[in-house]
């Protein structure tokens, strides 16, 4: 059986081939072998996921090609140049062509390992970055499912929630250190975009520096507006579950004690009121 590494790199020069451009740099593999992106000629960024057929779809398969014009054009974010889908046995490939962002990312992963000094100019261009979101009122794209989440607080904290309080926004849906460029600001990784509870993005992002506190901190205060409501707490108890299902999957087990303080903290004084 072709390892899937491999066949990720043939399809790769498979969607090169397509789209007529040339791999020039190395591959750079996503979580869980399931996509991989490169650099070519242009210069631009080529991503490939693939998927068996029954996976292919819905709102996690296709965001990058749907993340496109009307607001998303006030985003700094990459841009998407083309797109194409194909079948190969019993999976289904689709590879996203968009512009090359030349400039490397805050951090490498889910979880911040390092300080950072990020300057007051660039959290306001993050602010002002996501703002544009806030103009999307039609898609029928989820970032978080709702017929899942209430169960998900139940069972992990114990909690009940008042459906009827929390306001939803369209939200980029993965945001974290990993995904945001400096010193300029690019918002990358779109895959992801939908409706959430509003401040699921700032409340992802702080729990992604959880090991760096005054950087957490940071966060938290830059989106106050939105975290310290209703919907905000439910966005961050949303959030800690994510980063906890990965101390439940053998990964940074450093996290778990700060995030579950967190959570019982946010239990306490928000979803009390």
């Amino acid at each position: 059986m072709e390892p899937d590494s491999d066949r990720l790199t043939r399809y790769l020069t498979q969607a090169a081939d397509r789209f007529g451009v040339t791999v020039e740099g190395p591959a750079a593999a996503g979580r869980y072998n399931g996509t991989t992106g490169a650099r070519t000629s242009g210069p631009a960024w080529l991503r490939v996921a693939a998927q068996s057929l029954e996976w292919a779809m819905g709102d996690m398969w296709d965001g990058i090609a749907t993340a496109t014009g009307g607001p998303f054009e006030d985003i700094p974010m990459p841009h998407l140049l083309r797109s194409v889908e194909w079948a190969d046995g019993a999976l289904n490939v689709r590879a996203d062509l968009l512009t090359y962002i030349d400039r490397p990312t805050v951090g490498t992963g889910l979880v911040l390992d390092h300080d950072v000094d990020l300057p007051d100019v660039w959290w306001a261009n993050l602010r002002a970055g996501l703002e544009p979101l806030r103009r999307i009122a039609t898609t029928d794209r989820m970032a978080i499912n709702p017929r899942r989440f209430e169960a998900s607080l139940r069972a992990w904290f114990g909690v009940e929630i008042d459906r009827d309080r929390i306001h939803w926004q369209v939200a980029h849906g993965d945001l974290h250190f990993g995904n945001l460029t400096a010193p300029d600001l690019t918002i990358l990784d779109w895959e992801c975009w939908g409706w959430a509870p509003a401040g699921y993005d700032a409340a992802h992002l702080a729990c992604s520096a959880v090991l760096h506190p005054d950087i957490e901190a940071r966060a938290r205060t830059e989106f106050a507006g939105v975290l310290d409501t209703y919907s905000g707490g439910v966005a961050q108890l949303i959030a800690a579950i994510k980063y906890l299902r990965l101390v439940e999957d053998g990964e940074h087990p450093e996290i778990a004690a700060p995030m579950r303080r967190h959570a019982e903290t946010v239990i306490g004084q928000q979803l009390s009121l």
